[in-house]
């Protein structure tokens, strides 16, 4: 207990810190322990850059003398780091005297032999740069993102970078072909680098200052709030700040004292206004992507009868039905199928066995839907047995046909979807497939689908 206590306060003395510290001797500043959730970093350019300071690490060593020190920075990074975190370096390829020198590459074959493992390569476009460039190299505009990680099982959040911009418009036909929560991000991030003033008139001095919105990505990708983020090359500290913003706890690490100034005289009071302004982005952002789950929900649901119908036909041949009811209406996931044939028909054999079959094999096993399936025949409708159903007869349904099942064509209240039911006004089963009767209101224009996002349907 009294050892616990000490590593504690040991902890504590260096956490939420800026440290003037080389991190060759990382060692003798951090406690022992795994404590690290996520180390975000961008290490030194080797001899591309000097960051003025006395020892430092790149900048008048050899090649594999910079690897070494970089690998064993990492290696005691490693053993301090949490089984399940994680690494993230943002390194670039350099070319010196007429060769390429493959940097983050070289560098994961060492960290390999450390124990990381290697997860992703992301490509970072960020737009604009220093205006570099070589005979046989272009001008680049991108860097690499390295993702490591400490074990095979990680902590990854996918679900918080899903995306709902820029998707294909028949989306609203094909709802079980995207996650409710949205797309995954490519493995290319474009994210443009800070613009001169835009952190203030006092632009941040830094070569390669990183942008917050790269930092808060991978933070939400793979930490939770109160983690320990390290950046043992902090230079000005975006790392530290947005790490600070968002709740998780920082240790940074630099050689240069100017650095540290800047970080808390320039860079985290910007970045804690920015972030102010970020989160209602962040708020609307969730807004839209939890109207689209919601979305996305809703058109598998009313789509999931018509596909039953579509399977049996295909498998087991016609079948002539006056209404389908999809009653869903609860955000859960369970839907009722009711299907209603005429008074007086024949209910195939085996019918239900064989249509609850078709629900437990792709696709439809793959809707997320949790359904039960019944059938009846019309003239057993009454207000008790809709009642039975959850409906009460003021309540409205929404009536799709044509097998148009994400635009609903009439809304009317079970009061009079009961008696035109049972008069037979209600008939469209020449139109392909037989209605489609749901407490779901969806109404979505096709040509202008995230128009129902915008307006929070």
């Amino acid at each position: 207990m009294r050892r616990r206590r000490e590593e504690a306060e040991l902890l504590g003395s260096v956490v939420n810190k800026y440290h003037i510290w080389d991190a060759r001797r990382i060692s003798d500043l951090l406690p022992a322990g795994e404590f690290i959730d996520v180390t975000i970093t961008s290490p030194p350019y080797w001899n591309l850059k000097d960051y003025g300071a006395e020892p430092q690490i790149g900048f008048g060593q050899g090649y594999e003398e910079y690897l070494s020190d970089l690998e064993e920075v990492f290696r005691e990074i490693f053993a301090r780091t949490k089984v399940g975190g994680s690494l993230w370096i943002i390194s670039d390829t350099i070319k010196r005297r007429g060769k390429l020198i493959l940097l983050p590459f070289d560098l994961a074959r060492r960290l390999e032999g450390v124990g990381w493992i290697l997860q992703d390569v992301i490509i970072w476009n960020k737009d604009r740069t220093l205006p570099w460039s070589h005979r046989g190299k272009l001008r680049n505009i991108f860097e690499y993102v390295i993702f490591y990680s400490k074990g095979r099982r990680f902590n990854y959040h996918l679900d918080r970078i899903r995306e709902i911009s820029d998707l294909r418009e028949w989306w609203v036909r094909y709802p079980e072909r995207y996650s409710p929560k949205g797309r995954a991000p490519v493995r290319t991030w474009h994210i443009p680098i800070p613009r001169q003033g835009s952190w203030g008139n006092n632009w941040v001095r830094h070569f390669n200052p990183l942008p917050p919105q790269l930092i808060e990505r991978i933070l939400l990708l793979t930490t939770d709030e109160g983690d320990i983020v390290l950046d043992p090359f902090c230079g000005s500290g975006t790392v530290l700040a947005q790490a600070y913003v968002m709740g998780r706890r920082y240790i940074g690490l630099d050689i240069n004292s100017n650095y540290k100034e800047m970080f808390e005289t320039q860079v985290l009071p910007a970045i804690c206004a920015l972030h102010e302004r970020r989160r209602e982005e962040l708020q609307e952002i969730e807004r839209r992507k939890k109207t689209f789950e919601h979305l996305i929900i809703s058109l598998r649901k009313v789509k999931y009868p018509k596909e039953l119908i579509r399977l049996y036909r295909k498998q087991y041949g016609p079948i002539d039905l006056r209404a389908v009811l999809a009653l869903g209406r609860e955000k859960s996931s369970h839907l009722t199928v009711v299907f209603l044939l005429d008074s007086g028909s024949e209910m195939p054999r085996g019918f239900l066995a064989q249509m609850r079959q078709i629900a437990r094999r792709p696709p439809l096993s793959k809707y997320g839907i949790n359904s039960t399936l019944d059938a009846w025949f019309v003239d057993v409708l009454s207000q008790e047995w809709l009642g039975q159903k959850g409906l009460s007869l003021t309540d409205s349904l929404y009536i799709y046909v044509r097998g148009r099942t994400y635009a609903w064509e009439r809304k009317l209240s079970v009061q009079r979807w009961l008696e035109e039911t049972k008069s037979g006004v209600s008939d469209f089963r020449n139109e392909g497939y037989p209605p489609i009767v749901s407490d779901i209101d969806i109404k979505v224009d096709p040509k202008d689908p995230f128009s129902s996002i915008e307006e929070g349907q």
